[in-house]
């Protein structure tokens, strides 16, 4: 069975892997999402989105409105595990017209609702997070977000984490290495930028410095 990007999507990527034979507009719609998610983290903005497009007129094709709902919120965590903002419009357009309760936990849990969410319809991997996030423990969240075993959904917690709560270094260079192992350069560019001004903020110019001319490096 092929390796599937986050949880949100088991459903989809275990009819992919299933012995019955597999609808042509599945397989379209997995292998353009791929494309997109490969491109997304590359930093190739240019050659990503079209893929996305593609993914999602197999699906729409499909007439497959869970599965389509699923793509839009894997898109919108992807943006929030490079720290980018994200148009939810196109996911309440869906959910008005087929609401999903998984879909709309994990659509809470990218949007910072914690108390919206109901624990046993978000995904595992983001369980023990969610709590710490209600108590908004930096500390503990650290550990937490590091345990998560895939390096994606560990970013997006990340993500989750810096885009609603106070945040440190820690986190920042958690994300950094995970994106710098996985040769992510999009949400490498993020962390560090990040990091940059964290820095800065704290008037710790000399280690800001040298995030500017690692960055400067990295440009060439």
């Amino acid at each position: 069975m092929r390796k599937y990007l986050i949880l949100a999507l088991i459903v989809f990527i275990c009819a992919c892997g299933s012995r019955q034979q597999i609808p042509d507009w599945k397989e379209t719609a997995f292998r353009n999402f791929e494309n997109y998610k490969k491109n997304f983290l590359n930093g190739k903005e240019g050659v990503s989105e079209p893929h996305f497009v593609k993914a999602k007129q197999a699906l729409s094709d499909g007439n497959d409105l869970n599965l389509l709902a699923k793509i839009y919120l894997t898109k919108y965590a992807l943006h929030t595990a490079v720290l980018e903002d994200f148009d939810d419009s196109e996911f309440i357009r869906i959910n008005k017209l087929e609401s999903s309760n998984s879909n709309f936990a994990y659509y809470n849990f990218l949007k910072g609702n914690f108390t919206a969410v109901e624990d046993n319809f978000l995904p595992s991997s983001y369980s023990g997070i969610l709590k710490i996030a209600r108590d908004k423990d930096l500390t503990r969240a650290v550990g937490e977000i590091n345990s998560i075993s895939d390096p994606i959904s560990r970013l997006i917690a990340c993500g989750v984490w810096v885009k609603h709560f106070s945040y440190d270094e820690n986190i920042l260079q958690m994300a950094i290495n995970t994106s710098a192992e996985n040769g992510w350069k999009r949400p490498l560019w993020a962390y560090l930028s990040k990091l940059q001004k964290y820095y800065l903020d704290r008037g710790e110019t000399a280690k800001a410095q040298n995030i500017n001319k690692r960055l400067d490096i990295l440009k060439n």
